[in-house]
């Protein structure tokens, strides 16, 4: 019995973080979805302009170099302040969600 529930609440805790890493809610409401494999301009349209804007490297190909950023966003929901950092490739699509934490 005992080893059920702590499968349960392990597979429980393994669900909830691995929700965070591939998705966010933004926008009025929370009504809109972000995942991997959007382009940023769909996340600026739906989510506004983040709060920070990196730029973290730079990719070059064909004889073109391209900005590789990440986006930090607080999304305040039922009064807790979430942020998530959005990491964009050279293309600006989103390839990666980190939840960040709770931001007091």
């Amino acid at each position: 019995m005992k080893k059920a529930i702590l499968f349960a609440a392990t597979l429980t805790l393994f669900c909830t973080s691995a929700f965070h890493s591939y998705a966010f809610s933004c926008g009025k409401g929370g009504r809109y979805l972000e995942t991997e494999g959007r382009h940023k301009y769909q996340i600026l349209k739906d989510c506004g302009p983040p709060v920070v804007k990196e730029d973290v490297g730079v990719a070059k190909k064909d004889g073109t170099y391209r900005i590789i950023e990440e986006w930090y966003y607080i999304i305040d929901k039922y009064g807790h302040k979430n942020m998530y950092r959005l990491k964009f490739d050279e293309k600006g699509i989103l390839v990666g969600i980190d939840f960040l934490g709770e931001q007091k």
